[in-house]
């Protein structure tokens, strides 16, 4: 097991495993690894971990999803990286992206020299960029649960990603497990976010009551770091 490892390092670095809470240890490298510093694709920011693109990465090469939805575009790097990935593998797919923002800018702090009265002078500026393009990537702007999504052809996988709220992403399991493919799956984002009676894990709580055609791949929390711990969900029925 990978938590196996993260104690040996403890242990190897001077510390003790058994004077810490490994859950929250975990929980602490999966939000540095997510936001501190920023993560990027092909210069797009991407508010993901990487060991959770990792997974992705390998759920879809071996699912090979011929759509994918995804709920909460925001800068649109997740969007951007999955096209990608199907470039690479060949893969005659789309991304359907969607988020109530129709034009999310991202602000850079850069460092550069400018010529200023003939003296080179070092700056600090912010520089916008808008969404990446990809023939692959269909932009959506809508609310999640009002978005108008025609039922699709092929191997569909979705991703919840916007709103994070209990009650939100419970709608949206409900609403988008139709969509899901027999073999694929339905990410549920941030199940790790601490508040867990009002944030996304227990609205997975409350939907595996009562759709036994999804389970909880625990198989793709291999890493033991992770944003998404309980969130893979994968259709079986």
């Amino acid at each position: 097991m990978f938590n196996d490892i993260i104690k040996s390092i403890i242990k190897l670095s001077g510390g003790s495993a058994d004077k810490i809470n490994l859950e929250d240890f975990m929980e602490e490298i999966s939000h540095s690894f997510m936001g501190t510093p920023w993560n990027y694709w092909m210069g797009v920011k991407i508010v993901k971990t990487p060991l959770d693109m990792m997974i992705l990465q390998e759920i879809i090469f071996e699912k090979k999803p011929e759509t994918i939805i995804e709920c909460g575009t925001l800068y649109g790097g997740s969007a951007f990286y999955m096209a990608h990935l199907m470039d690479l593998m060949n893969i005659n797919g789309k991304i359907i992206t969607i988020d109530t923002e129709e034009f999310p800018t991202i602000p850079h702090l850069e460092n550069g020299l400018i010529n200023m009265g003939g003296k080179m002078v070092n700056v600090e500026y912010k520089l916008y960029q808008p969404l990446p393009t990809h023939p692959k990537i269909k932009y959506l702007h809508s609310d999640c649960l009002s978005a108008e999504i025609p039922r699709q052809t092929g191997k569909t996988m979705v991703i919840l990603d916007c709103d994070h709220s209990a009650e939100h992403v419970y709608k949206e399991l409900e609403k988008f497990s139709a969509l899901v493919s027999i073999g694929q799956y339905i990410i549920v984002e941030d199940t790790d976010a601490p508040d867990r009676k009002n944030g996304p894990a227990f609205a997975v709580e409350r939907f595996l009551k009562s759709h036994k055609n999804f389970k909880v791949d625990k198989s793709r929390e291999k890493f033991g770091v992770s944003s998404n711990l309980g969130g893979y969900l994968l259709r079986i029925l």
